[in-house]
């Protein structure tokens, strides 16, 4: 009976649904990452890890964003009330989109000379990219923040699938890394029309009245700070990398970086569930540090495992996705996979205050950003450095965010 009860609960049931369709998605990643970086080699897969870090920039800050969507979705009770904010929130995702996909074309060029991008060409199609990304993700959000988590999923596999085949096809028909951002592009697309498709019903009609600002942009404006640090800890190291380093030795540290966030990604569809059944259960006044320490149990599993295999049988990993070529980086694979474990501990912990209206706690995350950057950009003698930097920076984070629990309810 308590096992059935356990399986029934919230977290359980739809961290199962999650957990499967977003590490289907994640396996995708993998397999794109594992064609690309064969068919272009080091130098121009370098050249794509740059761009795509770029796209990851922008992903993560809207990921963060969501949870402001969510929680505000998940604070309305009726289907006109969940109906008029949809609209609202898709307004704004559209002009949010198209502002930054000028600004991305305005840039371009720069872009281009930090990064030292050898097929300029694939930067341009940022702009068109990041557009429909801050769109879709915008409209999984409330998918999300509605528990129409198959529907969530379901977006995820079309887009990875689309990407993978369109990338093929691309890239065999001569236009590299053209081609590589090409596959993205359009398996954003894809996923677009299927996550509006899915909230035709909340989507459809006159926006209706505006909701409460104040409430809505105090919680939002350090939730996107909170999304900015997450985001720079994510991606400054490989931007700096690419930066610092020779371009082959950027694309080994693009491999790791791809392997390492496993432990990442892994682990986040527990997150994505969370947030949103302890923003309920706070609302609603019912109980919900259980799903918290459930969450932390899960999240330290996954993650743990990825760490102790990569430990182990390092040139097996890299040998079996990226080839001989990026062998070099293997004893350092389990470094970047404990950077990305102790991350996600550190994203857990931060959405578990957010989900509960706590937003001062995102200065620890923008500290700890600023400190991996600083570190990075004045020490990097070698790859390795590099890593042990972001360990160091998101452990003090993770260090921070557990002292401040025993008062996170004042």
């Amino acid at each position: 009976m308590k096992v059935l009860k356990l399986i029934k609960h919230p977290l359980l049931s739809g961290s199962l649904i999650m957990v499967l369709g977003s590490n289907l998605f994640n396996f995708g990643q993998f397999v794109y990452h594992f064609i690309v970086g064969r068919l272009l080699g080091k130098v121009y897969y370098g050249d794509l890890a740059a761009i795509i870090s770029i796209l990851a920039f922008f992903s993560i800050i809207q990921l963060s964003i969501g949870l402001t969507i969510v929680k505000f979705i998940t604070s309305k009770k009726t289907k006109e009330e969940i109906a008029n904010l949809s609209k609202w929130f898709n307004h704004w995702a559209l002009v949010a989109g198209g502002i930054v996909a000028i600004l991305t074309l305005i840039l371009s060029p720069m872009l281009i000379k930090f990064l030292n991008i050898t097929q300029p060409a694939a930067v341009y199609l940022l702009a068109p990219t990041l557009f429909f990304t801050i769109v879709t993700f915008t409209y999984r959000s409330i998918l999300q923040g509605l528990l129409l988590f198959g529907r969530y999923v379901t977006s995820l596999l079309v887009e990875a699938v689309a990407k993978i085949i369109l990338t093929i096809v691309l890239v065999f028909s001569g236009f590299s890394v053209f081609g590589a951002m090409g596959g993205i592009g359009l398996g954003i697309l894809s996923s677009y029309f299927i996550t509006r498709f899915s909230l035709s019903a909340y989507l459809v009609g006159k926006k209706g009245k505006v909701p409460e600002i104040l409430p809505l942009v105090k919680y939002s404006l350090p939730v996107f700070l909170q999304g900015l640090a997450l985001t720079s800890m994510y991606s400054t190291d490989l931007i700096l990398v690419k930066h610092f380093f020779p371009e082959d030795t950027a694309g080994i540290y693009a491999s790791l970086a791809v392997l390492g966030r496993v432990a990442f990604f892994g682990s986040s569809p527990i997150i994505h569930v969370m947030f949103p059944l302890i923003a309920k259960r706070h609302t609603l006044n019912q109980p919900y540090l259980n799903i918290f320490y459930l969450s932390i149990l899960l999240v330290s599993v996954i993650a743990g495992a990825v760490v102790m295999l990569y430990l182990l049988l390092p040139k097996l990993v890299v040998g079996i996705f990226y080839g001989q070529d990026f062998i070099e980086g293997a004893p350092m694979l389990w470094w970047f996979g404990l950077f990305m474990a102790v991350l996600s501990v550190a994203v857990l912990f931060i959405q578990f205050y957010l989900s509960l209206g706590k937003t001062k706690v995102v200065w620890f995350f923008i500290a700890a950003a600023f400190l991996q950057a600083i570190l990075i950009w004045f020490i990097h003698p070698d790859l390795l450095t590099v890593i042990k930097l972001s360990i160091l920076s998101v452990a003090l984070l993770v260090a921070s965010l557990i002292v401040y629990f025993p008062y996170h309810k004042r």
